[in-house]
């Protein structure tokens, strides 16, 4: 929310030049700062000492997760949602309302609260599950990340009833885990003693069936092939043999007869390798010699001698190894043609008598898988005991709750400072709602920016504004009226003063009697009319009784001097209202109201008429017109500024000349510190400017002070 927004300033305003008007706005409504700031600390704090002490007992239970099955990696989110799901187990409904129950929670007020006796509507049906859910809400429980431990806690008003509570809740989850553990053994186990025994009774089936086939087909119990396969299965290895190592003696004749001559010596005889290291050796030497001396050098000459003996004794012993290999080759053909022929008529044989014994063989392949079936799950049975026996529990208590020795922490402190900074903001917000709510007047500048008219005077409210400017010449409220009269002496066309105002009640008639008391005693010849016939004040105020008066005198009864009545104290002529006030309006658009007002004209220097509101009756904008000019009275902070406008195009629709607005009943002590420039005055710096009362001046008695005589008298 924008700073704009909570002073109620337009958004063009709330900019850094704006700040200072900001802060003056949130000093003008300090009081409502203040007040919302204390009131919200002050109803945390009473709040919080209404509270009852709380207490939470904590149990710790560290959680032991099953293996994963085999080839199955567990990863930490796994683990992390078992034990979640362990922690709803704990807080479920069925196990909190085994908590109430036992622990009899439907007595505890704080679980079963009675209804308020305030509270006008007839009790609502009662929930089985109000006091379980309520103790659900009391107990918390937390997992710390990546750690298997699980924190129970309750809290309670009752210490003990808190440990008890929480205890009970990690008792009842291992009561739970316990007897869960306990159906699923009893589930296993009863499913693999029905498998067994249905897979018994295949094998005992098909066991009979086997032997029925066997002693149908001659054959012995036990007999594990006959002599047709028997021999089939010989053949067939000597067979696989021979063909080996007729491969082998075709790859040494190849290698022998299409490879090099080392490569075919190596392969036929590797028994020549030394005689070839020989002739390599013998070669070397006699070309050694070769290069150095001449063909019947004797070295030389025995060296070929020698080489020549090595290449005839190895081009022997290759010949008869070519020859024995060919040998070998061929009885090798010849050997694995014969194999070849008697597996030939093996397996016919063999297959003539699998066709007789293929029923008995699928007897015995299944009654074979029967046993390992019955085999693997006796073994399964026998696992499920053993890991029963060993396994450990899934949780186990570390800790159990005990009852606390101090309540919970509060953080009383910290919950009232967050009060205390949450009444700030909503007081700074409602300070400037109240701020854009306000559309009275509260300055001179104000009233003078929005209506365009000039605003001539701030009276402040006094307790006796009547008499204020004569006890207290050199007081505010005196001043103002003698800033007023400056304004009216300089603009020197207003000889005749209407004044009146958008509604009662806002100091009109006040201002008028206290500007013409003021005028009388500076010298000046003023008079004073009433003129609002509807609600007369002047008699009330100038104690007259039923005195004639205006009206009296527009209807012929009465002269002007007889109407005049003059203030003994002040000087200062006052004319009443008068008795005839049934058909007042058709005497003021007479011809008689204007001759009246030329004849006051020439008798005063000025002449104030106090005219209704400007709303209440059509007489305002007669009177209005006919005086020269009309000062509009607003009361300071209570006058809407809408109503005023519509006071104000009510008279300029009637063609009156204002001459200008005066701020009535100004509160001092508040517009003192409203940060308005005309507040200035209200300073204390101004105090030997402004004195609140004149010692030196003298009252008449209180009996004297209404004593008004008739004007001629003076």
């Amino acid at each position: 929310m924008s700073f704009s927004l909570i002073t109620g300033l337009p958004p063009a305003a709330a900019g850094p030049a704006a700040l200072p008007e900001q802060l003056i706005i949130l000093r003008r409504h300090r009081r409502l700062i203040i007040l919302t700031t204390l009131a919200l600390p002050l109803i945390a704090a009473a709040i919080l000492i209404a509270q009852p002490a709380s207490y939470t007992a904590t149990g710790v239970l560290i959680y032991n997760a099953p293996a994963p099955a085999p080839g199955i990696a567990a990863s930490p989110q796994d683990a992390d949602a078992l034990i979640a799901s362990q922690s709803a187990l704990i807080a479920s409904l069925p196990s909190l309302r085994s908590i109430a129950t036992q622990l009899n929670l439907a007595a505890q007020p704080e679980f079963n609260p009675p209804a308020p006796w305030w509270w006008p509507l007839p009790a609502p049906p009662p929930d089985p599950d109000r006091v379980p859910l309520a103790a659900g809400r009391a107990l918390s429980i937390q997992v710390p990340p990546n750690s298997r431990l699980i924190t129970v806690g309750f809290t309670s008003q009752d210490a003990s009833l808190s440990a008890a509570a929480a205890n009970l809740a990690i008792q009842l989850y291992l009561a739970h885990q316990r007897e869960q553990s306990f159906a699923n053994l009893q589930d296993s186990q009863s499913w693999l003693q029905t498998h067994q025994a249905a897979l018994q009774s295949q094998l005992d089936a098909t066991e009979t069936a086997l032997a029925t086939a066997r002693q149908a087909a001659g054959m012995v119990p036990g007999m594990q092939g006959d002599l047709s396969a028997e021999t089939a299965s010989r053949i067939t290895a000597s067979f696989i043999d021979a063909k080996s190592a007729l491969a082998m003696a075709q790859a040494r004749l190849k290698s022998a007869t299409e490879g090099d001559a080392a490569a075919a010596n190596a392969a036929i005889a590797p028994n020549l390798l030394p005689l070839r290291k020989e002739q390599a050796d013998f070669s070397a030497q006699v070309q050694s010699l070769s290069r150095q001396y001449g063909p019947n050098y004797p070295d030389l000459v025995a060296a070929q001698t020698s080489l020549a003996a090595i290449n005839a004794e190895i081009d022997a012993e290759t010949g008869r190894e070519l020859a024995a290999a060919r040998a070998e080759v061929a009885a090798d053909q010849a050997q694995v043609a014969a194999l070849g022929a008697a597996l030939e008529a093996a397996r016919t044989a063999s297959h003539a008598q699998d066709m007789q014994s293929a029923p008995i063989q699928a007897l015995t392949g299944r009654a074979d898988a029967l046993r390992a079936a019955l085999h693997a799950i006796a073994a399964q049975a026998d696992q499920l005991a053993q890991q029963t026996a060993l396994d450990r529990p899934m949780a186990v208590i570390v800790s159990s709750a005990t009852p606390p020795a101090a309540p919970n922490a509060s953080h009383r402190g910290l919950i009232v400072a967050a009060a205390a900074f949450l009444g700030l903001c909503l007081g700074i917000l409602l300070a400037g709602l109240a701020e854009a709510l306000d559309t009275s007047f509260r300055s001179t500048g104000d009233l003078q920016a929005r209506l365009g008219l000039p605003c001539l005077a701030a009276v402040p409210e006094v307790s006796n504004p009547r008499f204020a400017a004569q006890d207290a010449p050199f007081s505010l409220f005196a001043e103002q009226l003698r800033a007023l009269r400056t304004a009216l002496t300089l603009s020197g066309s207003a000889r005749i003063l209407a004044i009146t105002a958008a509604r009662p009640g806002e100091g009109k008639t006040t201002l008028t009697v206290a500007l013409g008391r003021a005028l009388a005693l500076a010298g000046v010849a003023v008079a004073v009319v009433d003129a609002d016939i509807r609600q007369p004040s002047f008699e009330v105020l100038f104690e007259t009784g039923d005195q004639q008066g205006l009206t009296d005198y527009l209807s012929g009864f009465i002269s002007l001097d007889e109407m005049t009545l003059k203030d003994s104290e002040t000087g200062l002529h006052v004319i009443t209202a008068g008795t005839q006030a049934a058909d007042a309006l058709s005497l003021f658009l007479s011809p008689k109201l204007g001759a009246l007002l030329a004849l006051l004209r020439e008798r005063y220097e000025i002449v104030l008429i106090d005219v209704p509101p400007a709303f209440a009756l059509a007489e305002t904008r007669v009177l209005a017109r006919a005086a020269d000019a009309t000062l509009l009275c607003v009361q300071w902070g209570k006058t809407p500024a809408r109503i005023v406008q519509a006071a104000l195009q009510i008279l300029l629709t009637a063609n009156v000349k204002l001459a200008g607005t005066v701020l009535t009943r100004v509160d001092s002590k508040i517009h003192r510190s409203s940060g308005f420039p005309d507040a200035e005055i209200y300073q204390p710096r101004y105090g030997g400017y402004f004195r609140p009362r004149n010692v030196t001046s003298a009252r008449l008695p209180p009996s004297q002070q209404h004593d008004i005589e008739p004007a001629e008298r003076e």
